[in-house]
């Protein structure tokens, strides 16, 4: 059942979205025009549209701010608090289709968001997955996009918020889509040794807006020692608010092996697939070594 909106809400709401794109634009014209470059001119680095990403961001970081949604976006049945709610949710999946389009245009081949890739003990929901298949991808790449301005109420979120149940995630989803590929009678031996050689290949693309309690170094510190144990690579793209407040400028991250740009990670991706496609293994298939069937489970 529709929702009864407030029409004197909803005009003023309006009115803050025009005061916004006035000064920052629209930010689904400034997306629709970041996918038209990436995809008609053969982008294959983040870094050449990073400045027009962090734009983006700013431009749609306002309009929360204002608690208006940009005028068109949305579903127009809801209040406009819920339709900014969910346009702002989207954002995460912005950031996936911009890396995705780039390793496509790096490949040659197609990566996707995967809903149901079977695990050992459950389906894995992956925001770029290859081949495309549901069953024993080669390459899994999970993107996260975190941190975010106050707005209403509620402060500020930073970049390490929720860290924990993040990196819980991460670890637990390597380890289980590992453990789906390997033989029944293979021997895993020692985890780390097992675990660089194993498929399928997973990483973490990480874009953060940092907050002034975030800690760039911790940020390093934390993908490191979960590339270190679990994962087989991370890229990270830090971003903060520029001292004139009309924008966004992105980090110098001291990096570490193993935690790179992401540019350097793309490449790393690109390397996994080249390699899997030169060798014919993304046609061959692998029997599952899981006890039961994810499909017969309920979906976390």
């Amino acid at each position: 059942m529709a929702q009864a909106l407030d029409a004197e809400k909803e005009a003023d709401a309006d009115a803050r979205a025009a005061q916004v794109d006035e000064r920052w634009g629209h930010p689904g014209q400034r997306w629709d025009a970041l996918i038209a470059r990436i995809q008609n001119t053969s982008v294959t680095e983040f870094v050449a549209v990073s400045e027009e990403w962090l734009d983006l961001m700013w431009c749609l970081d306002q309009y929360r701010i204002a608690d208006a949604p940009p005028a068109g976006m949305g579903k127009q049945q809801l209040p406009f608090s819920s339709r900014i709610d969910g346009i702002y949710r989207g954002k995460g999946n912005w950031f996936a289709t911009i890396l995705t389009l780039l390793l496509n245009n790096r490949t040659g081949q197609t990566l996707r968001s995967r809903s149901e890739i079977k695990g050992f003990s459950q389906n894995h929901q992956i925001d770029l997955a290859w081949p495309d298949r549901n069953e024993a991808p080669i390459v899994c790449a999970e993107s996260k996009l975190t941190g975010g301005p106050a707005y209403r109420s509620a402060p500020g979120r930073g970049a390490m918020d929720d860290w924990t149940n993040r990196r819980r995630e991460l670890k637990f989803s390597a380890a289980d889509l590992k453990l789906w590929r390997r033989e029944q009678s293979e021997k895993i031996g020692h985890w780390d040794v097992w675990r660089q050689s194993a498929l399928p290949r997973t990483f973490m693309l990480w874009a953060a807006l940092l907050s002034p309690r975030d800690s760039p170094e911790k940020m390093v510190r934390e993908t490191s020692a979960i590339v270190a144990t679990y994962l087989d690579g991370a890229g990270i793209f830090a971003y903060r608010s520029r001292a004139d407040g009309r924008g966004y400028e992105p980090v110098d991250l001291k990096l570490t092996p193993g935690v790179e740009t992401i540019d350097v990670a793309l490449y790393r991706i690109e390397s996994e697939i080249d390699k899997a496609v030169a060798s014919g293994a993304d046609k061959r298939a692998a029997a599952p070594a899981a006890a039961v069937d994810p499909d017969t489970l309920i979906d976390d």
